[in-house]
């Protein structure tokens, strides 16, 4: 009974380290480092559930299945895993809900469990299209899904199946990169035309960085991914696209937080002008401070707790604000100290040239990309690590939502191999 109660503690604490972890895999305040040291305790927990082994399947880990908390359904699986039970997580999976299914796969997707990819290959041939969906997604992830089973998938009737198919297939053949992308590309979902864009640039297409180009132009809400594939990869003259959305109130947030990936001074100045604006200042920060290398933090932010007086709503309006607030992840961002960031702009805008483009303060290469991978906030790194599958043609990857381990040996593969990262504008070279 003592065991139990031991192994019972065990997976409470895991699902509430798993919960953490994946938070901060999107945080815009925590790093690689401090990721790593809440992964630490997370994996410690999922340690302990497998020394249990028997007793732990048995009581602990089967009923956890029963629970509507996705980290613990998750915790469970995974150690399930751990223990060798492949064949039963592969069955809960088949007869799980949605809820349930979502969480299962990312057990899936991070263990490494012997035979498992294999596994996984061998559900593609049930014919239930909701599964064949959680696992294309899991095999992306897990990078073991073949180019022949992949180029069978690519006109799935799941929209997320394509999607996932589209991203594992970096680049596409060339008969689908000619015959498929159009269609892809004039797809009415908007995730499918976002991963056919990127897919059709790293496969050199040029009517995938049109579709870009022309998506932004249009202002589409449903279009934010196109605003940060142009400002990642467009020339200085694109970048006027990107700064004349800023006029759109409804397009700014998605504007800034491009812009940053842009690494231009016209949009340093332009992140420069709205950090003084409510509902956008903290993004214009980090976006200003991701370009210019500056660290937002004192004296360049206010102190903890305090706001400027621009964002306190009148009196009469806290009451409907509380009740409707929806935290954001740029909430968690420093506010900028507006008169001590422009004076450090004012001395140290010499040293930025317009026509350069930078990343943490340096002109771009592919050295300076791979050490922002390694340096940046987490939830920049998403963007960031996709930039790097783009520039290489797929074979750089780094998974930025896979144990920091694993992220720490496909940096040190992508750092070993920066010759092989582009770094011209993505309109260069396409056919």
């Amino acid at each position: 009974m003592l065991l139990v109660d031991v192994l019972e503690e065990h997976l409470d604490e895991a699902e509430f380290r798993w919960l953490q972890w994946e938070k901060a895999l999107g945080a815009p305040d925590f790093s690689l480092i401090e990721t790593a040291r809440l992964e630490e305790l997370l994996l410690a927990h999922l340690d302990g559930l497998v020394v249990g082994a028997s007793t732990a399947a048995e009581s602990v880990l089967r009923p956890a299945f029963e629970s509507e908390d996705a980290f613990r359904i998750s915790a469970a699986a995974f150690s399930l895993l751990a223990l060798g039970e492949v064949d039963e997580v592969l069955l809960r999976l088949r007869e799980a809900e949605p809820g349930a299914r979502a969480a299962i796969r990312r057990a899936l997707e991070l263990s490494e469990a012997p035979g498992l990819g294999t596994c996984l290959l061998d559900l593609l041939k049930r014919e239930d299209t909701a599964l064949q969906a959680e696992v294309l997604e899991a095999l992306a992830f897990r990078q073991e899904a073949p180019p022949e089973v992949l180029a069978r998938f690519f006109t799935h009737d799941e929209q997320r199946a394509r999607i996932a198919t589209l991203r594992a297939a970096l680049p596409l053949p060339e008969d689908a990169a000619r015959g498929l992308l159009p269609m892809l590309l004039d797809s009415p979902h908007p995730g499918i035309r976002a991963v056919a864009m990127e897919t059709g640039v790293a496969s050199g297409v040029r009517q995938a960085w049109e579709t870009c180009r022309t998506a932004v132009r249009a202002r589409d809400t449903d279009s934010p991914e196109a605003m940060v594939l142009l400002a990642m990869g467009s020339s200085e003259a694109d970048i006027s696209l990107l700064l004349a959305l800023l006029d759109v109130e409804a397009l700014r947030p998605h504007a800034l937080w491009a812009l940053g990936f842009s690494g231009r001074v016209s949009a340093m100045e332009a992140c420069l002008g709205y950090l003084e604006v409510p509902g956008v200042a903290q993004l214009a920060g980090e976006s200003f401070s991701a370009m210019t290398g500056l660290r937002l933090e004192e004296p360049y932010t206010l102190p903890p707790g305090e706001r400027p007086e621009s964002d306190s709503p009148p009196p009469e309006l806290h009451e409907d604000l509380d009740a409707a607030l929806v935290l954001k992840p740029e909430d968690d961002l420093p506010w900028p100290n507006v008169a001590t960031v422009r004076s450090w702009w004012d001395k140290e805008k010499k040293r930025f040239v317009k026509g350069t483009r930078y990343l943490l303060g340096r002109p771009f290469n592919g050295s300076v990309l791979v050490e922002a991978l390694e340096t940046s906030p987490m939830r920049r790194r998403h963007v960031l690590a996709r930039e790097l599958a783009l520039r290489s043609q797929g074979a750089l990857m780094v998974r930025t939502r896979a144990f920091t381990h694993v992220q720490r040996a496909e940096l040190a593969t992508a750092r070993a191999a920066t010759a092989r990262i582009r770094t011209q504008s993505f309109d260069s070279g396409l056919r």
